[in-house]
Parts: C-alpha cells; structure tokens; sequence
C-alpha cells in the first residue's frame, strides 16, 4: 500500500509544474471517456459501452509500456494517448465530430501519424545514441517514417475487420476514406521523419530535442554505454 501511495504522489504532485499539469490533463481526459462508458451503460448502448472499456484501456497504454520495458515515458506520451483517444472516440464518435466536421477524420489521422513518426525516431535513437547501431541521419529519418505508415495501415486494417464483422462503419466512404488516411498518415510520417534527421544532423529541432532530453533524463541507466564511451574517447588532461 505505501508503495501505491509513493508511485501516486511522484505521479501527480511532481516537482515539475508542467509535468504536474500534463498529468492531470491526462486524468480529466480520462475521467471523460470513463463518464461517456456510465452514461452508455444507462442508456443500454452497448456497442458504445464496448468500445467506452476498450478506449479507457488505451489510455493505460503508456503506463503497460513502463511496466513491460521497464523504462520511464515523459509524462507527454500519456497526455497524447487520452487526447487523441478522447479526440477520436469522445468527440468524432459520440459527439458525432466525424460527421461535422469533414476534416476531423484527417485531422486524427494526421496527427497520430506525426506522434507514431516520433516514438519511431525515438526508439531508433536510443540505439543510435547507445552505439548499438550506426545509422546516417537520412536512414534514422526513413525508419521513423516507415514506423508511422505501418502502425497507420494496421489500424486501417482494424477498421476494415471492425466494419466487416461487427459492422461499426469506421471507413465512412470505404476505398476512398481509407486512401485518403493513408495519404495523411504519410504526410504526419514525413514531417515526422524531417524533424527527427533534423535533429541527427546536429540542426535545431525544438520538438525532438524536448523529447529526447526529458526521455534521457528519466531514463539515465539505458545510456550508461554512450557514457562510459564518451569518457573513455577523451583525452587526458596533461
């Protein structure tokens, strides 16, 4: 139990205001998807019900990766997960944003692909910083791409199982809904993958750097080899 209580105060009364606000932003978002699963068991919806448990299990997401890989996100991934799962499920499905809003579906397939581009780059980057691989920039750039057109498609292929067994009408217009995701998740894994060869090359990339910086900080012990090389590759003194 004081081992509970620990992990719940360094969650949500950090040092870190931001971090503090970030995480709390996450719980409200969550709190919505969790009031939108009461209010559909009230009124019988059980298709939304359904869908309200799988989502609410999404946003844990971030937090099974820490857990799994033993390793400490900035608190950022979980405040993406909830607004776009919020985004996606609150808003474009129960509040019918899809629908209202012709670009909403675009908008959400454009910016998870941005996000997937960048926990792409990052994953190739801990290896590129930790010497276990050597990679151009241009190489890293076309690895964090190739990561968000393919977590893209196999969602496009869950929506097409989703729609096809248990008919959810996710793909609105079929071919052409499920072309036009794919163009933007190509668009979000470009931009994903210039920011990330940007920043390999040494340029100035605000978002990778903010990302990478706060990743190496909590997670110190997976770049002891970068180090321990580093010291090793000076010269000495005298």
């Amino acid at each position: 139990m004081s081992k509970m209580r620990s992990q719940f105060h360094a969650w949500f009364f950090q040092e870190d205001w931001a971090d503090r606000i970030q995480r709390w932003m996450a719980l409200f978002l969550q709190l919505a998807i969790f009031g939108v699963l009461i209010g559909s068991v009230r009124q019988q919806h059980w298709l939304v019900s359904f869908t309200a448990i799988i989502v609410l299990a999404l946003t844990f997401l971030p937090a099974i990766i820490e857990r799994q890989l033993q390793v400490i996100l900035p608190v950022e991934f979980t405040l993406v997960t909830c607004l776009f799962l919020f985004l996606a499920f609150g808003l474009g499905e129960v509040s019918n944003f899809y629908h209202k809003y012709w670009w909403w579906d675009l908008m959400l397939h454009t910016f998870s692909a941005l996000v997937m581009g960048l926990i792409g780059f990052l994953l190739v980057y801990i290896f590129y910083m930790t010497h276990r691989i050597q990679m151009s920039p241009l190489y890293v750039a076309i690895v964090s791409f190739c990561f968000a057109i393919t977590v893209g498609t196999i969602w496009e292929i869950a929506e097409f199982l989703l729609d096809w067994y248990w008919e959810f009408n996710l793909q609105k217009s079929g071919l052409v809904d499920t072309m036009t995701d794919l163009l933007v998740n190509a668009l979000g894994g470009l931009v994903a993958g210039y920011i990330g060869f940007e920043y390999v090359r040494g340029g100035d990339s605000l978002i990778a750097d903010r990302i990478v910086r706060r990743f190496v900080k909590k997670n110190p012990r997976l770049f002891k080899t970068r180090i321990k090389k580093s010291r090793n590759d000076a010269p000495e003194a005298g």
